[in-house]
């Protein structure tokens, strides 16, 4: 289906027409639904916010009877340095992006 239209600047009332005109005749599929993404069940490092990819081979702590793994091993005396600074930031995070990861 196409449509003629006369010359039509395309600045303000004539490219919003001419835009919603091509978006609404876009052909659409019902059956494809935006895909969700699932929340990772990977820990996440402390230090660099970052997930970790291999738990066996991470470096880790354990702080108040939890253990947190580190992306790399330059985190890990990071954290035992100033544990409570880094999950400060860390639960910061999670609250922010609404997601609670705790291994």
């Amino acid at each position: 289906m196409f449509r003629v239209f006369r010359a039509l600047p395309l600045t303000g009332l004539g490219c919003l027409l001419l835009c919603s005109t091509f978006v609404s005749a876009s052909p659409q599929s019902p059956t494809q639904a935006p895909a969700a993404t699932a929340p990772s069940d990977k820990p996440i490092c402390p230090v660099t916010l970052e997930e970790v990819e291999d738990t066996a081979a991470a470096a880790h702590s354990d702080y108040r009877g939890k253990r947190y793994y580190f992306c790399c091993p330059a985190c890990k005396p990071k954290f035992d340095k100033n544990p409570r600074k880094y999950l400060r930031a860390m639960e910061a995070k999670q609250r922010r992006t609404g997601k609670q990861r705790s291994r």
